[in-house]
């Protein structure tokens, strides 16, 4: 899902994304000329390894995402706040594209299935 940045109101928009079984769905909301926050909640199960043992198990997600989305390349300013921030180059925020960034970024984390869970120290 796609929808160039000039089409978001400050008021915003409503948005909903799916992968296999993950789905966000949240409000795009434009805060300056050349950004927009786009926040929702991703809910699912995707597969994942056992960072301990490596069993596959079935992951359940259930996280709030905030991610900032630029029209161009963002330019930071001195003593900002890091924002989480992806970067679209042809004017149209690619819903589809925030949906798997935030689902690597969950994977890219720890996570134990439920027999790594119960050992003491994990």
């Amino acid at each position: 899902m796609q929808i160039e940045f000039k089409k978001i109101p400050t008021t915003g928009v409503h948005f909903e994304v799916s992968l296999g079984d993950i789905t966000v769905v949240g409000n795009a909301t434009k805060i300056d000329k050349t950004m927009v926050r786009v926040d929702g909640t991703m809910c699912g199960t995707v597969f994942h390894a056992c960072d301990r043992c490596a069993t596959e198990f079935t992951l359940k997600v259930d996280e709030k995402v905030e991610v900032f989305a630029s029209d161009g390349l963002y330019d930071d300013k001195s003593g900002e706040d890091l924002l989480n921030i992806v970067e679209f180059f042809d004017g149209s925020i690619n819903f589809d594209t925030i949906l798997q960034s935030e689902l690597e970024a969950l994977r890219s984390d720890y996570h134990y299935c439920g027999g790594c869970e119960q050992i003491q120290g994990v």
